[in-house]
């Protein structure tokens, strides 16, 4: 009750002193903006002694502008000279070159050589050079030509430093012109405010109306409904109004922090009792806060866990059981693993079967089409090669091989193609340093291989080359098989590596494909594989991409990919 109480007293002091806090913030906004005039007619006064002191010499005067103005750019948006055909002398790096005429200059020219005693601030224009922003503009006295100097303001600069104390104060202030059009200000914190062309307006009363309205101070309702307290200030120097808009916000975030404080002090005359509630709740508390870290444990996958409670009521009794039930999962889990590797591997074997007596079917094909031509002298080349397919093939059971050896295989089915063709399939070899012992599935390249004769080159009909090319891709090792035959129609690419078919003969020709495709998803996963990609009558390539780590299995397993023949 009594921390309440004195919140209650707090509370009405620190609403007392939020508007004298509010106006303290306003004075040292005009303040800032005073001290800006002063720094911008300083400039002003030093530009008008130099340029008189150098009538004679442009150039100088263009390197003195040039150099006043790269001083000041953290605060100006230009310091150029005006003179009397509107053209200019600038300072910025655009108007040094862009110095010609434009209109409106004019109007500050016309008021600073009728006012040639004065320091003249404009009305806020869009600057074609400088962007949104306020000229402070003088006569040049003593000038043997009309001339001005003038300096444009970088309201964005303002506007940072308005933006900065919004966030820090939790305020929504802006610059505003006697005509209530917006100079800089709120465009980070639109709510409630309706902005468009500088212009603005809060609830029924538009910026005009609250630069003309009497008092300081106004309250009025934003069109939602929500009420706000309206401050203005005229600027001592510059013709404008500082506007801040408030909401309550801070005022509810400095009670929201002594509501902590009180809140902290309610919870402090609880204690007593929460301690006295903790010893009570011990006994019962300890038991469920052990079994619910091993939950815990058991959610992020930590199944070996064990917190055993050494007590014989009903709190024992569930740890222990709970500790059983997760022996049985990992021994269940165990043994899925188990069981899905070893359906894994039966994949991949019945996979292995398949290609052997599809890769024998082609070959003797090869040999039926040597003899049937009469090339009986190429029979024994035919028949070499063979041995060497069927020793490599079909009489070595290791799954992988170095790709050194299924390059060597794939030249001698080449060169049996070529006399069963009697054709000349050039075999080009680009494979990247350090994968030559890259291990790869037995049989890998030959049905690629096959493939871009039987697509490409119409089964033999035409020749052209077969690239082999192997390299490394960030994570991945990419072998592609590459040739410019004909190429595969853009619906037929998808259907290659499908096992689905009712055509035995269209299944009999694409059985390696798909059998490739498989293997390497089956083994890796699913981000491997095969990738067809074809462009008709420029080149086809088949890509087939391997995790790029693999290459330590060579060396782990290396009598496991040393074919016989080959050792």
């Amino acid at each position: 009750m009594i921390s309440q109480l004195s919140y209650q007293f707090i509370q009405k002091e620190v609403r007392a002193n939020d508007a004298y806090y509010l106006q303290q913030i306003l004075d040292k906004v005009d303040q800032y903006l005073t001290l800006n005039f002063a720094s911008f007619q300083t400039i002003l006064f030093s530009l008008e002694s130099s340029v008189q002191a150098n009538l004679h010499n442009p150039d100088l005067i263009r390197n003195q502008v040039r150099q006043l103005y790269e001083l000041n750019s953290s605060y100006v948006s230009n310091i150029y000279l005006i003179k009397s055909d509107l053209s200019i002398i600038g300072g910025s790096f655009p108007t040094r070159i862009f110095d010609g005429a434009l209109p409106d200059r004019k109007p500050l020219f016309d008021a600073a050589n009728k006012n040639k005693r004065m320091t003249l601030v404009s009305e806020p224009y869009k600057s074609l050079y400088s962007g949104w922003t306020v000229t402070m503009v003088r006569y040049l006295n003593h000038s043997p030509v009309p001339m001005a100097v003038a300096v444009d303001l970088d309201l964005n600069a303002i506007e940072a430093t308005l933006f900065k104390i919004n966030k820090q104060e939790q305020m929504n202030l802006a610059l505003i012109t006697p005509a209530g059009k917006i100079i800089a200000g709120f465009s980070e914190n639109r709510e409630p405010l309706d902005l468009q062309d500088h212009s603005f307006s809060i609830g029924e009363m538009t910026g005009a109306q609250i630069v003309d309205a009497n008092g300081s101070v106004l309250q009025i309702q934003t069109q939602e409904g929500k009420p706000v307290s309206i401050m203005k200030q005229p600027t001592e120097k510059f013709k404008w109004f500082i506007v801040s808009i408030n909401d309550e916000s801070r005022l509810k975030a400095a009670l929201s922090r002594l509501e902590r404080y009180y809140f902290g002090l309610l919870a402090a005359g609880l204690l007593f009792s929460l301690c006295i509630s903790y010893f009570i709740a011990k006994y019962i508390r300890h038991p469920l806060y052990a079994l619910k870290m091993k939950m815990e444990q058991v959610e992020q996958g930590n199944l070996g866990i064990t917190i055993s409670i050494n007590r014989n009521d009903e709190f024992g009794v569930l740890s222990r059981a709970f500790d059983r039930m997760l022996q049985q999962i990992v021994e269940l889990i165990r043994s899925l693993e188990i069981h899905n590797e070893h359906k894994r591997k039966l994949e991949i074997q019945v996979l292995q079967s398949q290609i052997n007596p599809h890769f024998l079917y082609n070959t003797l094909g090869s040999i039926s089409n040597v003899t049937r031509l009469g090339q009986l002298d190429k029979v024994d080349v035919v028949i070499g090669s063979l041995i060497s397919l069927l020793e490599y093939g079909i009489s070595e059971a290791s799954e992988k091989v170095a790709m050194r050896y299924e390059l060597q295989n794939v030249s001698d089915y080449i060169a049996i193609q070529n006399i069963r063709y009697n054709r000349n399939f050039q075999l080009l070899e680009n494979i990247e340093e350090g994968l030559m012992d890259f291990p790869v599935f037995r049989m890998l390249l030959q049905p690629l291989v096959e493939n871009s004769i039987f697509h490409g080159y119409n089964g033999g009909q035409i020749e052209g080359p077969i690239a082999i090319r192997a390299y490394r891709d960030g994570a991945f090792t990419v072998i592609e098989v590459a040739d410019q035959g004909v190429g595969i129609p853009q619906d037929k690419i998808g259907q290659l590596l499908k096992p689905e078919t009712k055509n035995v003969e269209a299944k009999r020709k694409r059985i390696g494909m798909n059998n490739i495709h498989e293997r390497i998803r089956l083994h890796y996963g699913e981000q491997y594989g095969l990738q067809i990609i074809s462009n008709p009558g420029k080149e086809t390539c088949i890509r087939a991409r391997f995790p790029a780590n693999h290459a330590k299995e060579l060396h782990e397993n290396e009598n496991l990919y040393l074919p016989h023949h080959r050792r």
